[in-house]
């Protein structure tokens, strides 16, 4: 009983203390950074304008900020309604504070991810995973301007831990949480979901229930936001990919984008085709390997480093998802793994430092480097044998 009073405690305790530094703590945070969509659509939802009528939304927003509605530049927030109804309170704050408790948020999701992906770790590496995540160059950068990666990164940490340990809850909760950013999150989803319903059962029967009846939820509550967002949803996302800094992807760190741009005509529409050219490529190497796919950290990982190389709208903050592989790989690597491991660290953060974006190709490299990684741990990694430490064993021979 006192455990369960507990958590509750504590989350409330957490929350209090956040928001205290959020409203009182001053920081140099931008607020009209990327941060600025999400805190202008739930300024938009606590004002009872629905979220994806852009030009409403931009005029309370030219209004709060007090800049002419000519002058003001309004960043879409191209992510599905359940997100901006979960953080619908920093549109209750002044926008400096808000984006402060969203720096704060990201950090503890960040953390949280940390403590879930080391589970199973001895106590003294478990403690320094948690400023070598945080050093992470794309890590960094997206809390520095209030990227929208982290309920990704927190769910895919859920599913691996989860998977596991066949925890129904975490496992319902952390496909929620893909959702949120439905372009990186759908495959690792899809392969979530396999994993149960082919070699769990029991597990994917057991979770039918609980994922329909969430799927319902998060669908109904998206008419809280917006009456119309089944229909207003797609087209703003329609209209927002023919926006040029979208169609032109200028600034954007995918495979697909950078083959464009060396062999065709730069577009991100070729990108696309590219990008399902490749997508077929791997799914008919996964279906070859479907053998060695029977651990869920393996195959959830191998899913999210697919999604890193096919998907055309990736910028370098995105990369930050490559926490989850190297938590995967390095506890059961060998001297020769771990060197290749930590080169793939320093490199796109050196990359970035001194090239900028166009350090950017660094990150795609590494993630080609931990596919082909996971793909020899998962040919070495034969017939898993039992349970150790909540993390699976194997039998090598």
């Amino acid at each position: 009983m006192k455990r369960t009073l507990l958590i509750p405690v504590s989350i409330l305790v957490v929350a209090i203390l956040l928001a205290a530094i959020a409203l009182y703590v001053p920081t140099s945070l931008p607020a009209h950074s990327d941060f600025s969509a999400i805190y202008n659509t739930d300024l938009a939802l606590v004002h009872r304008v629905p979220i994806y009528a852009l030009e409403k939304v931009e005029a309370l927003a030219a209004q709060y900020a007090g800049i002419p509605r000519e002058k003001f530049f309004l960043a879409r927030f191209p992510y599905p309604p359940w997100y901006a109804l979960i953080t619908f309170y920093l549109g209750l704050m002044p926008a400096k504070a808000a984006a402060t408790l969203w720096f704060e948020l990201n950090l503890v999701m960040l953390f949280l991810s940390v403590w879930l992906l080391t589970d199973g770790w001895p106590g003294r590496w478990r403690l320094i995973a948690f400023p070598i995540a945080l050093f992470f160059l794309p890590v960094l950068g997206a809390l520095s301007v209030g990227q929208y990666d982290f309920p990704v990164l927190l769910g895919t940490s859920m599913l691996v831990y989860s998977l596991r340990k066949e925890n129904i809850l975490l496992t319902v909760l952390g496909m929620a949480l893909l959702t949120f950013k439905p372009h990186i999150g759908a495959l690792i989803l899809l392969s979530a979901a396999g994993w149960s319903i082919y070699s769990r059962p029991d597990l994917g029967r057991r979770l039918v229930r609980p994922l329909v009846a969430a799927a319902i939820v998060l669908s109904l509550s998206g008419f809280v936001a917006d009456p119309v967002w089944i229909i207003s949803y797609p087209r703003m996302l329609l209209n927002y990919q023919s926006e040029g800094n979208v169609s032109n992807c200028s600034e954007c760190a995918s495979l697909p984008v950078s083959l464009s741009r060396w062999f065709f005509d730069g577009s991100l529409n070729t990108a696309i085709w590219i990008a399902l050219v490749l997508l077929i490529v791997f799914v008919v190497l996964l279906y070859l390997s479907r053998s060695y796919l029977n651990v869920p950290e393996l195959l959830l990982s191998t899913a999210l480093l697919i999604t890193l190389l096919i998907s055309p709208y990736l910028y370098n903050y995105d990369f930050l998802l490559l926490l989850v592989p190297f938590a995967v790989l390095l506890p059961q690597s060998n001297l020769v793994e771990k060197i290749i491991l930590l080169i793939c660290y320093l490199i796109p953060t050196f990359a970035l430092l001194l090239y900028g974006r166009a350090g950017n190709i660094s990150l795609i490299v590494v993630s080609i480097v931990m596919l082909i990684l996971l793909y020899a741990r998962m040919r070495t990694m034969r017939n898993p044998v039992i349970d150790f430490g909540g993390r699976t064993a194997y039998n090598n021979n």
